[in-house]
């Protein structure tokens, strides 16, 4: 088996793009001939306090072990044929550790699947946001051997810097994220996402209010912490991996709506292709490369103003042929598309060819 060397962020099974990508990409990668070992920056210690608020001295000393941790890792050279870079390789500082990775004398991959050479500073941790130097993105497209952008947009960015680009977009498990078995036949608006991305849903408050003035319908939200909105029932629920796909599989219709915000023009967004795989017609403001998954009154809506949520969730709610004709046509979007079973061979192909390069390399610099 030829090996792989995963440096990412997060402690495994919690964050959803890491989720989604690298831990997902390593089930299925051994088919393929490649082992994957994946080492995460954090360690559970931090995890488990990183995104409260307050113990500065606390997170200062886990995260100081977690650095010494990952770059005593790539001192001693962690036995692999292929580094990946999920992101960044640490979660603060400058691309120190990933120069130190160029000297393994291995090709390195680097995946990134969000806009994280912008500065957005987190309200829980603007302390440690001011140490996670995002300029070191443009480092690691210089010292990479091939780059993994999640859509065009990001990869066009990464070309000004390195030409060796390939696009793999998010992917989940359809049979995780799959319809019901027993469609209820109540309308049920449903939303998903974490802690720094609830406020969207105030952007289309309005609507909302409506909607449920007129027809009375349950709203559910996954999330982690609080969220109100004046004149709007919420069904939220805590977010958690086991139980975000059963919670979703009852709703009817997803929302995606999203305030003004620098980075969402650069995304490819987890929660389209999570209601897609469920079967969800889904009713979304035009960010990113939304245009390039939801086909405009085929799988879902793209709308800007509040009367076209309005108009286009009301259509859903009293049009039921509607609803089901356009679920169908989501969960097949998602098969066709953004299922390990179609991105994984590309994945694998992408190993193959950064390796067989530089086996090339070394041969030619032997003779």
């Amino acid at each position: 088996m030829k090996r792989i060397a995963a440096l990412v962020p997060n402690v495994l099974g919690y964050a959803p793009g890491q989720q989604v990508r690298i831990e997902t990409w390593a089930k299925h990668l051994d088919k393929y001939g490649w082992q994957v070992d994946i080492y995460p920056f954090e360690s559970e210690s931090l995890h488990e306090v990183l995104y409260k608020k307050g113990g500065t001295l606390t997170k200062a000393s886990r995260m100081t072990a977690s650095y010494l941790k990952q770059l005593k890792l790539i001192l001693q050279k962690p036995p692999c044929d292929v580094l990946l870079i999920y992101r960044e390789a640490s979660l603060i500082g400058p691309a120190i550790i990933e120069r130190l990775a160029k000297r393994l004398n291995v090709p390195i991959v680097f995946d990134f699947d969000d806009p994280i050479f912008l500065t957005d500073l987190h309200s829980v941790n603007n302390f440690f946001s001011r140490l996670k130097f995002p300029g070191k993105t443009h480092t690691l497209f210089e010292l990479s051997d091939r780059i993994i952008a999640i859509n065009d947009i990001m990869g066009g960015y990464a070309e000004k810097y390195n030409p060796n680009v390939s696009i793999v977009p998010n992917v989940v498990d359809p049979e995780k994220f799959c319809p019901a078995d027993t469609p209820t036949e109540s309308v049920k608006l449903g939303w998903t996402g974490s802690f720094s991305t609830m406020h969207n849903l105030k952007a289309i408050a309005a609507p909302l209010q409506r909607i449920q003035a007129k027809y009375n319908v349950p709203i559910r939200v996954i999330g982690n912490g609080g969220l109100k909105i004046d004149g709007v029932k919420l069904d939220i629920r805590e977010w958690s991996p086991q139980t975000e796909a059963s919670d979703l599989q009852d709703c009817s219709i997803g929302l995606m709506p999203l305030i003004e915000h620098p980075g969402n023009k650069w995304k490819f967004f987890l929660k389209v292709v999570q209601y897609l795989a469920l079967g969800l017609p889904i009713v979304a403001h035009d960010a990113g490369s939304t245009r390039d998954v939801i086909k405009d009154g085929v799988n879902g809506f793209i709308v800007e103003s509040d009367d076209e949520w309005y108009n286009r969730i009301s259509l859903l709610i009293e049009n039921t042929e509607l609803r089901k004709k356009m679920s169908l046509a989501a969960r097949q979007t998602a098969l066709d598309n953004y299922t390990p079973k179609v991105q994984v061979p590309r994945v694998a192909q992408i190993f193959e060819d950064v390796l067989a390069k530089q086996n090339r390399k070394s041969i030619s610099f032997r003779r």
